[in-house]
């Protein structure tokens, strides 16, 4: 069972899904919730090389598991606006506790946004709802994601929002 999310129309119905955290994902109706190891941390996700801000080596792995799972799970680009979830899950410790060393969810959010560039969507600007949350812990630590284009209701509303912020200003 998911650990972290729902995807999908009521969550394919709650079938049963599988995978171990480590690369894996599960079938929706919609959209597979992929399982991607624990993100690489923001402080090591950026380089600074020349004068000029690159992704690390580290980054440039993670990001290539995270393009294998998503293929494996048929994956692709949503050309769209898309609704992004995202479930942390914290490293288990020995005594089988949630590690209170984690990585910031506002952190894990840009690392994963940044990391399904060009993968589950063109260009992270596509994202227009965004929901992220910390998740039960589990060995190694782990990712949850699930991509869907977002649904008409959610971006009308939001093009109203920004339509009436250019005109009147932010309140």
């Amino acid at each position: 069972m998911p650990l972290g999310l729902e995807c999908g129309p009521v969550a394919a119905l709650k079938q049963g899904r599988i995978g171990n955290h480590s690369g894996d994902g599960e079938k929706s109706l919609k959209r597979p919730i992929l399982r991607l190891a624990y993100p690489v941390s923001a402080n090591r996700y950026w380089r600074t090389f020349r004068g000029r801000t690159i992704r690390s080596s580290e980054a440039d792995a993670y990001k290539a598991a995270a393009r294998a799972v998503a293929e494996r799970f048929g994956v692709v680009e949503i050309q769209g606006p898309v609704s992004v979830s995202i479930a942390l899950l914290p490293k288990l410790t020995k005594r089988g506790l949630a590690s209170l060393t984690r990585m910031d969810l506002d952190n894990c959010i840009k690392v994963t946004l940044d990391a399904l560039n060009g993968i589950a969507y063109f260009d992270d600007a596509q994202v227009v709802n965004l929901t992220a949350r910390i998740g039960p812990a589990v060995e190694g630590g782990g990712l949850e994601v699930c991509v869907e284009e977002a649904r008409l209701d959610f971006v009308m509303r939001a093009m109203v929002k920004q339509i009436g912020e250019a005109l009147y200003g932010r309140g």
